[in-house]
């Protein structure tokens, strides 16, 4: 079997008590039945026992994939989480008595086809991050023999559902996925312009895929090599708008994300939904965002431009100075997405994530700050994004209502 995933997927391990953003807090865990039966039954110390017993709670109409999940403290903290910020279960048994979700994260796997898996890490965690910025030569995707090594692929699990024959795109997935990582990049042209023209490559490979064309592909990613052909693509989309509207658009789109996660603190795994939605809170304090609703129902929002403006003046030093940081956030995106979506859907989400990047990163950024620092504010705005579902649980929805789902309305959101 083969693994393809890129060359810094072996220089991660997780970082334990010296992580600033631990994975045990604020998320929520599911278990399998086959998990929750084996904690059950585990052999184990008296202190550990009562903690077990007391950790997890079933699902009603649960499955067996999600059958059982932690009840997480009142402060987020999972119930294993030991006061040395290790966890207890990995201290006492070893790592093979993990379950899934908590030994396989950050990672990601998904098989393609029978003889391939792909493995990739999230940036929702901070240590990933910080290897996407440590690599300024750009992210090298490599391919090895399988070592037969990691026990969750030895018993055929996987994070992402295979990319089968039966998917559309099955023959050109490749040329899809090197396609867009080669314009993501391509260094001829700013972080903004290899979005506009990726956003062009998407809408026209999502077409040719709907349509059964598929096999048009191979040849829109070749004549996509032409660097004069990019420009001209690249410049044709900028979309002209002045910076208070595109202020007050990009402001409303938090603002509705905001919303929602505000509304979703009262619902199940709240510890997870009231950590993103403080996160959201800080971003709107920045903005000096003050937000009412009126006698229609309609929220009407106030912020301060200048606070705005200088939020994005940060991001753009940050982008201008090391754009490879964005780059490689972006390009470790794309490889994670999962491809049964729509290329466009896909693409869409992604410039979502970069509008939010813009204004979220610089808000959660010290005075003065150093590559931890801003490692931690960008994993903050993929958590934002990327685990919350924000933007697919309605906002995905706002733009197609509004006839805002289209790649005029992405380039606005990338520039």
């Amino acid at each position: 079997m083969n693994v393809v995933k890129f060359a810094y997927y072996d220089e991660f391990h997780c970082t334990g008590p010296e992580c600033p953003d631990s994975c045990c807090k604020d998320w929520r865990i599911t278990l399998t039945k086959r998990e929750y039966l084996d904690y059950k039954k585990m052999k184990c110390s008296p202190q550990l026992r009562t903690i077990v017993d007391s950790a997890f709670k079933r699902l009603k109409n649960g499955s067996d994939i999600q059958y059982a999940e932690m009840k997480l403290k009142e402060n987020g903290d999972c119930p294993f989480l030991g006061e040395d910020s290790l966890c207890m279960i990995q201290k006492e048994k070893g790592e093979e008595a993990l379950s899934f979700v908590c030994g396989g994260f950050p990672r990601i796997s998904m098989p393609y086809g029978e003889q391939t898996v792909i493995e990739a890490c999230t940036s929702t965690c901070h240590h990933v991050t910080e290897l996407l910025m440590s690599h300024p030569e750009g992210l090298e995707i490599i391919e090895t023999e399988y070592d037969g090594k990691d026990r969750f692929l030895n018993a055929g699990r996987y994070s992402q559902k295979a990319i089968t024959k039966e998917h559309k795109a099955y023959d050109h997935y490749w040329s899809i996925l090197n396609a867009q990582i080669d314009i993501l990049q391509n260094r001829g042209f700013t972080v903004p312009e290899r979005m506009l023209i990726l956003g062009y490559f998407c809408s026209k490979a999502d077409g040719y895929v709907e349509n059964n064309e598929a096999e048009k592909i191979p040849a829109l990613a070749d004549m996509l090599l032409d660097n004069e052909l990019c420009r001209r693509i690249a410049d044709s989309l900028k979309p002209p708008m002045s910076d208070i509207n595109s202020a007050i658009q990009s402001v409303n789109i938090l603002l509705r994300m905001n919303g929602r996660a505000q509304g979703f603190n009262s619902q199940p795994n709240g510890s997870e939904r009231s950590a993103i939605a403080k996160k959201f809170q800080k971003v709107m304090e920045r903005l000096g965002l003050d937000s009412k609703l009126n006698e229609n129902g309609e929220i009407e929002a106030k912020f301060s431009f200048s606070a705005y403006e200088n939020l994005r003046q940060i991001y753009r030093s940050i982008e201008n100075e090391r754009p490879y940081i964005i780059e490689n956030l972006l390009v470790n995106t794309v490889f994670t997405q999962n491809p049964q979506k729509r290329i466009w859907k896909n693409y869409f989400a992604l410039a979502v994530f970069y509008n939010v990047l813009k204004i979220c990163v610089p808000a959660f950024l010290p005075e003065n700050y150093g590559d931890k620092e801003l490692a931690l504010a960008l994993t903050y705005a993929a958590k934002m994004v990327l685990n919350s579902d924000l933007a697919e649980e309605g906002t995905f929805n706002d733009f197609f209502l509004e006839d805002k789902y289209t790649l005029p309305y992405a380039a606005f959101l990338i520039c």
